[in-house]
């Protein structure tokens, strides 16, 4: 028998699990059966002006078609929750390989590829697309070793590996059994502070309903590598920012396990760049007060945090979110870690860096990051929050606070801002993420914390036009926000 393209044999297998018969299915989109028959043996694809119509009614006719049984099965494959998630997963899943299996037979005149491809030369676009495998989209389960010279490409071509998460690898939803592991070089003379630092926390929030891994080390130097266990792989030497050679591709699993466990040997843990941590971790473990009782105290805040908190409101919310939430530490342990951080924060010099929008956000919402639990304050509440904050600035003039107005990078401008808390002990990273369990990253690695500290450093001295400094304007801000939720309140 044939050996049938990658199209053809997922379309036969979902239209196995469904029970769906060529006749029936051929009755649904209204074509001879003719037609269903040769996309199914792998004879003929259906037609490029119409494929997008024709896969979404097939994977509309397969959900319509599966049992309660299968459902859940498929529901359990594709990580969805819904009948309509799960005919989107399917629509993807289904373009994909048929997009994978269009542009092979353009390119070589075939619909099924060789086992092992060679390419003397591609541009780094070309090596991304073909990075962009269709086996991504079996996210009930992969394992992914990965050595990239990530910070040596071009902007767009970073971005665009970083973004395999939205468009090629996983969605929204938590995804335990996808493994992905990427070894990077950070030993790089030229690196942008500025930019560096916020693609690597935007990779991070790309990534954070995985287990991604992120590793620094020397020997990702020059490389682009990309392994996927048992199923893909595609290697290259970057020959400058925008261009690979000596580029393989295999679906080969022989050789993929071969260059997995190559890769695998490089990483150990301290070559580990980040730690995943839970903050019930850094409370237990007394990372939280080491952060607070630290030295050269320097937080960049994209949302509101507990810090803030006057005794009486932390003692409200503290009952209410305890009460509700799963806590593996006692209220008053809790209520000590708050007086020590009050004492700190009405005495230490600190700097802060306030994203103007979280003030905002805050305003409007109510919404609060109390310990990584997330807490809606009513508008009382709100007003007395932002109420002790202005009356911190005015009674610890070592709190050195600067407002940021807009972003620094315009290809991240719709990311949402994470907080930063750096010290001379112990510094970590809250991203903006639904899992709880996965937001928190500490720094386990001293050139990653270099970076972020210079970083810091540049954009409270040297970004004028995105950081406003003058304390008056700073003052002025909050009090705005003051008088904007004494509106609403009046309004509701």
């Amino acid at each position: 028998m044939n050996e049938k393209n990658r199209f053809s044999n997922l379309l036969e297998q979902l239209m196995q699990t469904a029970d769906l018969k060529n006749y029936t299915l051929a009755q649904d989109l209204q074509y001879d059966v003719s037609y269903i028959s040769k996309w199914v043996s792998g004879k003929m694809l259906p037609a490029e002006k119409s494929a997008a119509k024709v896969l979404r009614e097939i994977s509309h006719s397969i959900v319509c078609s599966l049992n309660s049984t299968m459902k859940q099965t498929l529901y359990s494959d594709y990580r969805v929750g819904t009948a309509h998630d799960l005919e989107m997963a399917i629509y993807d899943h289904l373009s994909a390989e048929y997009n994978y299996v269009k542009d092979l037979k353009k390119s070589t005149g075939h619909d099924i590829a060789p086992k092992t491809s060679f390419f003397p030369e591609l541009t780094l676009p070309q090596f991304v697309s073909k990075m962009w495998h269709p086996v991504l989209r079996r996210v009930k389960s992969l394992d992914i070793m990965c050595a990239m010279d990530i910070l040596s490409m071009e902007h767009e071509y970073r971005l665009a590996i970083a973004g395999i998460q939205n468009s090629h690898l996983v969605n929204e939803g938590d995804y335990p059994n996808v493994h992905f592991s990427m070894l990077i070089n950070l030993d790089l003379k030229d690196l942008d502070y500025v930019y560096d630092s916020i693609f690597l926390i935007n990779m991070l929030t790309s990534f954070a309903n995985v287990d991604f891994q992120l590793y620094g080390g020397t020997q990702a130097y020059g490389k682009a590598m990309f392994v996927v266990r048992d199923a893909f792989a595609i290697s290259g030497m970057l020959l400058d920012q925008n261009h690979c050679m000596s580029v393989t591709t295999t679906e080969d699993p022989e050789i993929c396990n071969t260059l997995y466990h190559n890769l695998k040997s490089m990483f150990n843990r301290e070559s580990l760049i980040f730690r995943r941590i839970t903050m019930q971790d850094m409370l237990k473990n007394y990372n939280y007060i080491q952060s607070i009782l630290s030295t050269k105290l320097r937080w960049l805040l994209g949302h509101m945090t507990e810090h803030f908190l006057p005794d009486d409101l932390f003692d409200q919310i503290l009952m209410k979110a305890y009460s509700s939430g799963d806590w593996e530490i006692g209220i008053t342990e809790l209520q000590r870690i708050h007086s020590f951080t009050k004492g700190i924060l009405d005495e230490a010099s600190i700097q802060i860096m306030l994203y103007e929008s979280a003030l905002n956000d805050f305003a409007v919402s109510g919404e609060l990051d109390f310990y990584n639990h997330k807490v809606y304050l009513n508008f009382e509440q709100r007003l007395c929050f932002a109420q002790h904050l202005l009356s911190l600035l005015k009674k610890n003039r070592q709190l050195k606070v600067k407002l940021i107005r807009g972003k620094f990078v315009s290809d991240f401008q719709y990311i949402a801002n994470p907080c930063l808390f750096l010290s001379d002990i112990f510094s970590y990273l809250r991203l903006v993420k639904s899992n709880a369990e996965k937001n928190i990253v500490s720094f386990n690695n001293t050139m990653i914390r270099n970076l972020f500290d210079n970083f810091y450093s540049e954009i409270w001295e040297y970004h004028p036009d995105v950081v406003i400094s003058d304390p008056d304007a700073v003052m002025a801000s909050l009090r705005h926000i003051i008088q904007s939720i004494q509106f609403m309140s009046r309004m509701e």
